[in-house]
């Protein structure tokens, strides 16, 4: 009785953590590509999500995410266009993650240990970045599965039940369906502390099965076995970008000031070491991490906080098991509490930047949609591509006047457009306000930095036939952005980078260069025909 309680008061103390930390994310709109998501799902049947490639290949992102559309649909039809209670479900879901990985851990470390493990991983500053994108909600649902598959296989060995090793197969599956990075499973899996491993390999022939069924689902929706996001690397570039990626995992940990947050990163690697006892210990700890890092390594050359989710679920674990392992018990009790009371600070200190940007976005979005007919937007944090899904949303979903527009570079105010009524984010009140009288005075000082005659210099190079775009701009170190539509859209771009692009039509663009001093120069408007392969190098 006594044991029960204790496990009721851990599950109400999550979900208090989770409300304490995270409640502010209901006061957000639509952000990031969430509208774009909601554009596909509104569009099409809950079938297509899971048997019409011509879908997947329209979205040309080179992911299958079956599940994650069909939330965005299931969770349309029940609340409509409306963000609450979508905020509410995401925070539901973030607490079922850290409740099931607490109660799963239960099956190798001690209570304490475990609820430590689950506190810890919701400080996680990645887990900031969870609880303010609706659009990566499909991270949890894959942890979420995933924990619960190596739950069944765990008690399928112990109990010798061949159903609970398919319904963890299953599981595995619906993981997968859900995000790729939970392929790799089967791995850890394998290391799991359960009897021996010839019993651990021989029960895994149901997750072979459906990894089986998996590739070959993916391959009949994309014609690929394998595939991520569009920007692209070499064989060359493969062991900096290990070594980049590890690093950008860990910087993620720390948060954003590091004289707290490397602290807080030397005492987990603390208990991460404690774990390492053995050869088997040392093995184990090794194949999780490469699980949790080895797939975001293809798209980490433009890395994301989100990507070291993984990575920071396995180093709660890992973390928790290795201060379990501890003979002083108060010793190790007292590391199972500082780590996550630790994290708090880390944690809060991550929060405020996400948060502050899922903000301005939201904001935005809602004054975008409540603008008229030949209004704008001035450089939203929104990103440009999204636009367009915002303003489809606003007419269709909301069926609210059309013909609002914006602009992500101030060379648009240098042609001589003349706009009604302009809109922009005030960096001092935080707030998204009319800039209609300022606009004068931004565009004069603006076309006043403009240089014509700098140096500039790229050299573009696209292969038809894998749809890969390098380039190589110069003669500076960075401050580059490609603009199209004398401001429309604009993108900030590295030196030296590649793109994997899906689209047929040609590009017209101009590349910009703004310099520390303040000043900018721009090329002239050139063209690349994506229809054949094509050099383009111009210098000035």
């Amino acid at each position: 009785m006594r044991r029960k309680l204790v496990d009721a008061l851990i599950v109400v103390a999550i979900l208090l953590t989770v409300a304490l930390l995270y409640r502010k994310v209901t006061r957000l709109w639509w952000t990031w590509d969430d509208v774009y998501h909601l554009h596909i799902v509104a569009e099409h049947r809950l079938l297509d999500f899971f048997t019409n490639g011509a879908l997947w290949l329209s979205i040309q992102s080179q992911l299958f995410t079956p599940l994650l559309s069909t939330t965005y649909k299931a969770e349309l039809a029940c609340f409509g266009p409306n963000p609450l209670p979508f905020y509410v479900v995401q925070l539901i879901e973030l607490a079922a993650v850290a409740v099931a990985l607490c109660f799963t851990l239960r099956l190798w470390i001690s209570r304490a240990a475990a609820a430590s493990a689950s506190f810890l991983f919701l400080t996680g500053t990645v887990v900031t970045v969870m609880a303010t994108q609706l659009d990566v909600m499909h991270y949890m649902h894959s942890a979420l599965l995933s924990i619960g598959s190596a739950a069944l296989f765990a008690m399928a060995l112990r109990r010798n039940r061949t159903l609970l090793g398919i319904l963890s197969a299953a599981l595995y599956l619906l993981a997968m369906l859900s995000k790729e990075i939970a392929v790799p499973l089967p791995a850890v899996l394998v290391v799991l502390p359960e009897r021996d491993l010839r019993s651990r390999v021989r029960a895994m022939w149901p997750h072979a099965i459906v990894l089986a069924v998996y590739f070959a689902w993916r391959y009949e929706m994309l014609g690929k076995l394998i595939g991520g996001y569009g920007w692209t690397f070499g064989p060359r570039d493969a062991p900096l970008l290990l070594l980049r990626t590890a690093w950008s995992v860990a910087r993620t940990f720390a948060g954003p000031r590091l004289a707290i947050g490397i602290p807080f990163v030397i005492l987990v690697a603390c208990g991460i070491l404690l774990r390492m006892r053995s050869r088997f210990a040392i093995a184990a700890v090794l194949v999780a991490f490469a699980v949790a890092i080895g797939p975001i390594v293809p798209v980490a050359v433009h890395y994301e906080h989100r990507f070291a989710w993984a990575a920071w679920i396995c180093a709660a674990i890992v973390f928790a098991a290795g201060a379990d392992t501890l003979r002083n018990r108060r010793m190790a009790l007292a590391m199972m509490v500082a780590a996550p009371l630790f994290g708090l600070f880390v944690n809060r200190l991550q929060w405020k930047s996400e948060f502050n940007l899922a903000k301005r976005m939201s904001d935005e979005g809602r004054v975008f949609t409540d603008l008229e007919g030949g209004d704008l937007l001035r450089m939203p944090a929104i990103p440009p591509g999204f636009m367009f899904q915002l303003a489809w949303f606003k007419e269709f979903m909301l069926h609210r006047a059309g013909g609002t527009m914006w602009f992500y570079d101030d060379l648009y105010l240098c042609s001589g457009a003349k706009p009604r009524r302009v809109f922009g984010f005030d960096e001092r009140t935080r707030q998204v306000r009319e800039i209609t009288a300022e606009i004068p005075a931004i565009a004069a000082r603006y076309c006043a930095s403009i240089r014509p005659n700098e140096p500039l210099a790229l050299h573009f190079h696209f292969d038809n036939s894998r749809r890969l775009l390098t380039w190589n701009l110069g003669p500076y170190a960075d401050g580059y952005t490609v603009v199209s539509g004398n401001g429309f859209l604009a993108y900030d771009v590295k030196r030296r980078d590649g793109l994997q692009l899906f689209v047929e039509k040609g590009l017209a663009f101009r590349l910009r260069h703004r310099s520390p001093q303040g000043w900018v120069t721009y090329s002239p408007e050139l063209t690349l025909d994506l229809t054949k392969d094509q050099d383009l190098t111009w210098r000035r």
